[in-house]
C-alpha cells in the first residue's frame, strides 16, 4: 500500500491510467454476460480534425454516461470510429500537393486516392490518441471508419437498392455550386452571410418602341442569360404588357413578358428578370413557364462563350464591365445601397453559383415522414425538447438531396455507363459487360455526400447489410449525444435511415448538446483570439478538471461560458478530494479494510442519509442527462458535506478511534469515489488504488472503472433516524464564518465565540477548528453585549467577542436591518394565514408550509428584538 503524495500528479495519472484500463479490458462489451444491454455511437470526428472544446464536451457527457450505466450493471458499448470527411480531407492533401508544385490531376485518380488514404493512415491516430488523453472509455477492439470496406458494402447496397426503388435518381437540377472545391453541395452545407453590396435598376426598352420596363437586380451579370421579365399576375400596373417583348440589352435577343406568382411585387419596381439558368427561383418559374435555359456562368466562376463579348471573364470582373456598358448605352436608370444575403460554401468559404447540374438526388420524403410520426409518438425523445419545433420545420420542408459530390475522396457511386450503348448499370459490383455484349463500361467519377454513410453509422458499425449477432443486440442504440448545430446534417437523416433499413428509430433518445464559448459568451473563433484549446487545458488544469467542469456547466439549453476562473474551481475541487483521501489514508490502520464492520454516531447517521439522498439525485440526474446538476450535487457532497463537515467532526475517530468507526469513514470515501468516477475517473482511480488496495472486500474488482454503481451499497440502506444535530452544526458554523467576514476579522484570527444552542456542545472543538475559534462557549444567557457581534440562527444565536475590534452603532444597525427585513417578510404571511378563505381552500400542505415559514420568522424576529433590548 503506497503512501499518496502530497498533490495529485495528474499528468502521470492522465498517462498512465488508461493503459492499465485497457489491459484489463475495461472497456470492452460483454455480449455474453447475461447483462441487459446499452449502447451508443460516437459522433465520429473527422481523420483530419484536431480535439476541440466542442468534441471535448461531446465526449465527456458520452464518456460520463457510458461509466455510469457500465457501473449500474449494463453490458455497456460505446462504439468509437472517425469520418472519412470527403471535402475536408480532399482539401488537407490538395494543399501538401500544391505546395510540392503539382495538382490531382497531374496525379491521376488512383494515385491521388492513394495519396489521401496515406495521409489518412498518418494522421487517424492523433484524434483517437486525443480521446484517450479525455479519458473515453469506448470499445476500440470495434473501432470503425466510415470508409471501411463493411461499411462501403452498407452504403451500396442502400445506393442499389434506393435507385431500383425509384428514390434515388440522376438528372439535372439546381444545385449549389462550389467553383473553389469545384464540387456540388447540399442545402445544408451552405452558410448566409449579410454583406452590403448594389442594387442596380436596368432599362429594358419594349420591343415596339412603346415604352420600356425598369428591373431591379443584384447580379448585373447574369442579365447575359436573361430569358424573360416577370411580373406578379395580379399586378395592375403590367397587365397590358404580358405577352409582349422587350429588348435585352448587350445581346440583341428579345425576351417576353410573363406573369408568374414567385415576384414580390413590392421589390423594385415589380419587375424581375429571369435567369433559369443561375437562380433558384428563375429556375423553377423558367420550368414552369417552359422558357430556355442559358448558362452564361460556368463551373469555373467564368462567363461561358455564350456571354458573348464576356466570354472568359471572372464572375466579378464581368460584373464590372457588364454596369459599365449598360451605364454607357443608357440602360443603367440608377444604383441603391443594399443588403443581400450570400450564399458560401461552408467549407471553402467561396462565393457559391447556383448552376443547372446533372446530379444525383435522393427523394427523402417518405423518410422524412417517418421520422417525423417517431418523434411525435415518443418512440424517439429530444432533451431539450425545444428541438421539436426545429425538427418539424425542417421535416416538413425537405427538398430532394443532392448526394452526388465531385471529389475522389469518399464512396464512388455504384453506378457505370456502357461506353457503347450508352446503358446506365447501377449494381453492387461493376458489371463484367453490358447487355449489348459490351464489356467497356465506365465507373461515374462522382463520390456521395459524407453524410450519406454518416446516416448509415449506427446500424452500420454493427455489421449490417448482414444480419450480425451485435446488430440484434445492440440496435437501436439507446441514446444519441449530439449538437444541436447538427441536427438535421446528422441526426435527421439517422432517423431516416434507421426507420428505411432497420424499421426501427436508430436511438430512443437524442440529447443535444450546448455549445462551449468564452468567458463573455462569444463564439470561440481563431480571428477572435478566444479559442481554448482542451489539450492545453489538459496540460495545465488536468483532465479531471477539464471534464468536471464541463459537467458541471452542461445544463440543457444553456451555452457554456468557459473561462479559467471555471477551469480553476475544478482543480481546487480535485485537489479537495485528494487532500481530504491522503488525510484518510495517513490515518487508517492497515487493519482496517471495506470488510470491517462499521460504527455509526450522531454525524454518520447524518451523512448516510445525506449521501443517501444525493445519490439518488444524482442517478436521477444522470437518467434525464441533466449532467450539470448531477455534478452539483456531487460537489456540495464531497466539498461542504464531507470534507467540510464530517472529516473535521471524525478527525477524533480517525487519530483515536476505533476500527469500526475508522470503517465508517473509509465505507463513505469508497461510496463517494464510485459516484465521482464517471466524471474524474483519473483522480478517482488514482486515489482508489492507493487507499482501497488490500481494504478490498473478496472478489471486488480491483479497478474502480470495474465496480458498481453506489446507490444500492448496503451501507446506505442503514436506517438513520432525524439525525438533526449536525444540518444545526452547520448552520452555527456558517454563523461563525459570516460574522468574522462581515465583522472584517482576519479569517486567521482567532476571537472568543458563543452559542446558546447547548446541544451543539460535543462539537466545539470542531467548530474551534473549522472557523479558527480560540474557544467556544455555551450558554442560556442573553448573548448581547457591547463589544460582541452577535447573529441569529435557528432555535438561538451565536456571538463574538470582539473587544477592540467591534463598532457599537454599526451592530445596532446590522440588528435592525435585519429587524425590518424579518417584519417585511412576515407582513404578506401574516395576511395570508389570516384569510379564511385561504386556509379553507388550499391544500393542507401549501398552509403548513406557509405556517413554518411565518413560525420560524417570527422565531427569529424575536431573537432580534431581544438583542436589541
Amino acid at each position: 500500500m503506497r503512501e499518496m503524495d502530497k498533490a495529485f500528479d495528474f499528468r502521470t495519472a492522465q498517462t498512465r491510467w488508461y493503459g492499465v484500463w485497457e489491459a484489463a479490458k475495461a472497456f470492452e462489451a460483454q455480449p455474453k454476460s447475461g447483462k441487459a444491454p446499452w449502447s451508443i455511437v460516437i459522433p465520429p470526428p473527422n481523420i483530419t480534425g484536431n480535439l476541440h472544446m466542442g468534441h471535448a464536451l461531446v465526449n465527456t457527457l458520452h464518456d460520463v454516461l457510458t461509466r455510469f450505466k457500465r457501473a449500474q450493471g449494463y453490458d455497456a458499448l460505446w462504439v468509437p470510429g472517425t469520418d472519412h470527411a470527403g471535402i475536408a480531407t480532399q482539401m488537407m492533401v490538395e494543399r501538401q500537393l500544391k505546395a510540392e508544385g503539382t495538382d490531382r490531376h497531374q496525379l491521376g485518380r488512383e494515385a491521388f486516392e492513394q495519396r489521401i488514404w496515406d495521409w489518412k493512415e498518418k494522421h487517424q491516430g492523433a484524434i483517437e490518441h486525443q480521446l484517450q488523453r479525455l479519458g473515453c472509455s469506448v470499445d476500440w477492439t470495434r473501432k470503425r471508419f466510415t470508409l471501411d470496406p463493411a461499411l462501403n458494402k452498407a452504403v451500396r447496397k442502400v445506393f442499389v437498392e434506393s435507385y431500383k426503388a425509384g428514390r434515388i435518381y440522376r438528372g439535372p437540377r439546381m444545385i449549389q455550386w462550389d467553383p473553389a472545391l469545384q464540387t456540388a453541395l447540399s442545402d445544408l452545407e451552405v452558410k448566409y452571410e449579410e454583406r452590403k453590396g448594389k442594387l442596380w435598376y436596368l432599362r429594358y426598352p419594349m420591343s415596339d418602341g412603346q415604352g420600356e420596363l425598369v428591373v431591379a437586380t443584384t447580379r448585373p451579370e447574369t442579365m447575359l442569360g436573361d430569358t424573360a421579365v416577370a411580373v406578379h399576375p395580379d399586378d395592375a400596373r403590367y397587365q397590358h404588357l404580358l405577352g409582349r417583348t422587350v429588348d435585352l440589352p448587350l445581346t440583341g435577343r428579345t425576351i417576353p413578358v410573363v406573369a408568374d406568382a414567385f415576384v414580390d411585387p413590392a421589390f423594385g419596381t415589380g419587375c424581375v428578370k429571369v435567369t433559369p439558368a443561375h437562380d433558384p427561383n428563375d429556375f423553377a418559374a423558367g420550368q414552369r413557364l417552359k422558357l430556355d435555359s442559358i448558362t452564361v456562368i460556368g463551373f469555373d466562376a467564368k462567363m461561358t462563350a455564350t456571354a458573348g463579348a464576356y466570354a472568359g471573364l471572372d464572375r466579378f470582373e464581368a460584373r464590372k464591365r457588364v454596369v459599365a456598358d449598360l451605364e454607357e448605352q443608357g440602360f443603367l436608370v440608377k444604383i441603391e445601397d443594399y443588403t443581400n444575403k450570400i450564399s458560401l460554401s461552408d467549407r471553402s468559404g467561396a462565393v457559391l453559383e447556383p448552376l443547372v447540374s446533372e446530379q444525383w438526388f435522393m427523394d427523402v420524403k417518405e423518410a422524412a415522414a417517418k421520422a417525423l410520426e417517431a418523434v411525435r409518438d415518443g418512440r424517439i425523445q429530444f432533451t431539450p425538447e425545444h428541438h421539436v419545433a426545429v425538427w418539424e420545420h425542417w421535416l416538413t420542408n425537405i427538398q430532394d438531396w443532392c448526394i452526388s459530390r465531385q471529389l475522389v475522396w469518399g464512396h464512388r457511386i455504384p453506378a457505370w455507363t456502357c461506353d457503347a450503348c450508352g446503358k446506365l448499370h447501377v449494381e453492387m459490383e461493376a458489371p463484367a459487360a453490358c447487355t449489348c455484349g459490351s464489356a467497356k463500361l465506365t465507373q461515374d467519377p462522382d463520390t456521395l455526400d459524407t453524410w450519406f454513410s454518416s446516416a448509415l453509422w449506427p446500424f452500420s458499425v454493427f455489421g449490417w447489410p448482414d444480419e450480425t449477432e451485435e446488430l440484434k443486440r445492440y440496435y437501436p442504440t439507446s441514446v444519441l449525444i449530439t449538437g444541436y448545430d447538427i441536427l438535421f446534417f446528422w441526426v435527421a437523416r439517422m432517423a431516416m435511415a434507421g426507420l428505411t433499413w432497420m424499421g426501427e428509430v436508430p436511438f430512443r433518445k437524442v440529447y443535444f448538446n450546448s455549445l462551449v464559448r468564452d468567458a463573455s459568451g462569444q463564439k470561440m473563433s481563431k480571428t477572435k483570439g478566444n479559442v481554448i484549446d482542451p489539450l492545453e487545458v489538459m496540460e495545465e488544469y488536468g483532465t479531471d478538471a477539464l471534464r468536471f467542469a464541463l459537467a458541471i456547466m452542461a445544463a440543457p439549453g444553456t451555452d457554456i461560458a468557459m473561462s479559467p476562473a471555471r477551469l480553476e474551481a475544478s482543480r481546487n475541487f480535485c485537489n479537495k478530494l485528494w487532500n481530504a483521501s491522503r488525510f484518510v489514508q495517513m490515518n487508517l490502520d492497515e487493519s482496517v479494510t471495506l470488510e470491517t464492520v462499521p460504527e455509526f454516531g450522531e454525524a454518520e447517521f447524518w451523512l448516510i442519509k445525506k449521501m443517501r439522498d444525493s445519490l439518488s439525485a444524482v442517478t436521477k440526474a444522470l437518467e434525464e442527462f441533466r449532467f450539470h446538476e448531477a455534478a452539483d450535487l456531487l460537489y456540495h457532497l464531497v466539498w461542504d458535506d464531507f470534507c467540510a463537515t464530517y472529516i473535521e467532526l471524525a478527525k477524533v475517530q480517525l487519530l483515536s478511534g476505533t476500527p469500526g468507526q475508522k470503517a465508517a469513514i473509509l465505507h463513505f470515501l469508497d461510496i463517494l469515489l464510485r459516484a465521482l468516477h464517471p466524471f474524474v475517473p483519473f483522480l478517482t482511480e488514482e486515489i482508489h488504488e492507493a487507499v482501497m488496495e488490500g481494504r478490498l472486500p473478496a472478489g471486488e474488482p480491483a479497478l474502480l472503472a470495474l465496480r458498481g454503481w453506489p446507490v444500492d451499497e448496503p451501507l446506505l440502506q442503514t436506517r438513520c433516524g432525524d439525525a438533526t444535530l449536525i444540518p444545526r452544526f452547520q448552520d452555527v458554523l456558517s454563523a461563525f464564518l459570516r460574522l468574522k467576514a462581515e465583522q472584517g476579522v482576519d479569517p486567521a484570527k482567532r476571537v472568543a465565540a458563543f452559542c446558546s444552542i447547548l446541544e451543539l456542545e460535543p462539537f466545539a472543538e470542531a467548530l474551534k477548528a473549522i472557523a479558527r475559534l480560540e474557544s467556544v462557549s455555551f450558554t442560556k444567557n442573553d448573548l448581547a453585549s457591547a463589544t460582541r457581534a452577535v447573529a441569529v440562527v435557528a432555535g438561538g444565536a451565536v456571538a463574538l467577542e470582539l473587544a477592540g475590534l467591534k463598532d457599537p452603532a454599526a451592530e445596532k444597525a446590522k440588528l435592525e436591518k435585519e429587524r425590518a427585513k424579518l417584519e417585511k417578510e412576515l407582513e404578506p404571511l401574516r395576511a395570508r394565514l389570516a384569510d379564511d378563505s385561504f386556509i379553507t381552500k388550499a391544500p393542507e400542505a401549501a398552509v403548513a408550509k406557509l405556517r413554518g415559514q411565518a413560525e420560524e420568522r417570527e422565531q427569529r424576529l424575536a431573537q432580534v428584538k431581544a438583542l436589541l433590548g
